[in-house]
């Protein structure tokens, strides 16, 4: 049998491990959601409005919105086919997601990939949301 000692001891130092982590979390995230708030407004937004822009031209009526720190692409055809763009800080390391979600028939499908994570979310340029939403958009313009 363990010593109740030895127990509280190994249990104390946990508890520190666990804070500790657990501020520089939370420091990861409050760093993340500044450089997002930044990138979002300096390139996601104005890349998906000109996307959005492109797609109408070519026949594809799609609005751009943005709620609070998101941008989101949806079909004016149907409110239920959307594209967003957000951050997500329940994870190991801060990322940046697009998710997409679009109907066929009654079936909902969705499909989610990573931009960025990490120190990589203020290096986030134009160029690689336009990639990331080229590779997403196509079941969105099937006829």
């Amino acid at each position: 049998m363990l010593e109740t000692a030895e127990v509280r001891r190994q249990l104390t130092h946990r508890l520190a491990d666990l804070r500790k982590a657990q501020a520089q979390r939370r420091a990861a995230a409050d760093a993340a959601r500044a450089a997002f708030d930044g990138v979002l407004e300096r390139e996601i937004a104005p890349t998906v409005r000109q996307f959005a822009q492109a797609l109408k031209a070519e026949g594809f009526a799609f609005s751009v919105q943005t709620p609070a720190s998101t941008v989101r692409l949806v079909s004016d055809r149907s409110s239920d086919n959307v594209i967003d763009i957000v951050l997500e800080l329940g994870g190991p390391q801060p990322t940046v997601v697009v998710h997409s979600a679009y109907t066929r028939g009654r079936r909902q499908l969705e499909d989610e990939r990573t931009l960025a994570q990490g120190d990589g979310i203020a290096d986030l340029d134009g160029e690689r949301v336009l990639a990331v939403l080229l590779d997403v958009i196509e079941p969105f313009v099937e006829r």
